[in-house]
């Protein structure tokens, strides 16, 4: 089976400088892969090349076609979670609308239950601009997983929000990667989610520095030479 994402030598330049250099990954369907690196090390520059965002070198493979290739069908197959959802927060919207909005004809299910996966119900009818910075992530969160996607790109996605629904949300993650097949890749700072979640690390800093699994990948010497200082980590044992 062909995997959710194949990068292949991948580059990118911004500014006249290079942001990715020889980057290669894969996601695999049931997978979950934690991209991880210090601050401006390309991370979200390379979600955005997968989105068909940014132009890039290299060989990019999303759902088997290259991003610019994919077609509106292909794209309700990938969910995305930004760090921040860059909008108007004066707009005159309820949270119902804002989710009409992003999903359009995609909504399959009843709002509330779209919400409810995320403990987000009670945001329905809540005046956007009431919502906090965490409110408002938890409805992005749900609008990406609204339409049951085959791919989920998630960018830092539990920014703002508490811990009880941080781990409510990454076992629901979880939950869809092992029943539905779901291909997961998180870039994440909290390496103790990483080390609990994902099945394969991916380690960049302009270029690919080191993949494996957790185990392999989050010790002292790989993390240290990776951000350039000490790192600590919690680390789970998975049931």
């Amino acid at each position: 089976m062909s995997p959710l994402v194949a990068v292949s030598e991948l580059e990118v330049s911004l500014g006249g400088r290079a942001a990715l250099s020889g980057v290669s990954l894969e996601v695999a369907q049931g997978e979950t892969v934690a991209l991880i690196g210090p601050n401006g090390a390309g991370k979200t520059t390379l979600l955005r090349v997968l989105l068909g965002l940014l132009p890039y070198r290299g060989r990019v493979q999303v759902l088997g076609k290259p991003p610019e290739r994919l077609s509106r069908a292909d794209r309700r197959q990938i969910g995305y979670v930004p760090q921040a959802l860059q909008f108007d927060r004066t707009m005159p919207l309820l949270t119902r609308e804002l989710l009409w909005a992003m999903l359009g004809d995609a909504a399959h299910e009843p709002l509330e239950r779209i919400l409810q996966a995320v403990d987000a119900a009670h945001l329905l009818h809540k005046p956007v601009r009431a919502l906090s910075g965490g409110e408002l992530q938890r409805v992005v969160i749900a609008a990406a997983l609204a339409h049951q996607p085959r791919l989920l790109l998630l960018d830092e996605p539990a920014t703002g929000i508490d811990v009880g629904v941080q781990v409510q949300f990454y076992d629901l993650i979880e939950q869809l990667r092992t029943e539905q097949g779901m291909g997961v890749l998180i870039v994440s700072h909290d390496l103790s989610v990483v080390s609990r979640y994902a099945t394969q690390v991916v380690c960049i800093h302009h270029r690919l520095v080191c993949r494996g699994t957790p185990e392999e990948v989050l010790q002292m010497p790989i993390l240290e030479a990776l951000y350039g200082h000490p790192v600590g980590v919690y680390q789970h044992r998975r049931d």
